[in-house]
């Protein structure tokens, strides 16, 4: 009895820290996700993962700042037990709503349209033609050894 009992107590304690180490060692990643772009910041590196082929490749890009940039619109904060978070973009981009940019697209135009910026048309006026004559340049001699004086 005094065997099983000890036993029991061990094999109890055993299952608790096994338990216990495996939460320990999974570790939890916290991303930023911004829909309208498409566009993941990894909180713990510092680093924003973006994809500018329709989420075909993904590139990163440091930054030290801690500045949220406003452009990139609302955020969603993701938590993930991998770092490759961009393995799940198609479901965060049909959860959240997100746009797809693919800049690299025969027809970004129409396809990123609306995330484009208003921009300002520079006109320009064309100054009314003149009628002038050309000017009449002298011959290839006179221009190479100019004119002769007669004295």
């Amino acid at each position: 009895m005094k065997q099983s009992a000890i036993l029991f107590c061990f094999s109890t304690a055993f299952i608790l820290m096994a338990s216990s180490c495996n939460s320990v060692l999974q570790k939890d990643y916290e991303f930023h996700y911004y829909p309208e772009k498409n566009i993941y910041y990894d909180v713990g590196n510092k680093e924003y993962i973006y994809s500018l082929d329709g989420g075909q490749t993904w590139d990163s890009l440091f930054v030290a700042s801690g500045k949220e940039p406003a452009t990139l619109g609302n955020k969603q904060v993701l938590h993930s037990e991998s770092h490759a978070i961009w393995l799940n973009n198609a479901q965060h981009v049909q959860q959240y709503n997100g746009h797809i940019i693919n800049v690299l697209a025969s027809d970004t135009a129409v396809l990123n349209q609306g995330l484009a910026a208003e921009r300002k048309v520079k006109r320009t006026v064309n100054p009314a033609p003149q009628n002038k004559e050309p000017e009449k340049k002298p011959g290839f001699f006179k221009r190479l050894f100019g004119k002769k004086n007669k004295d």
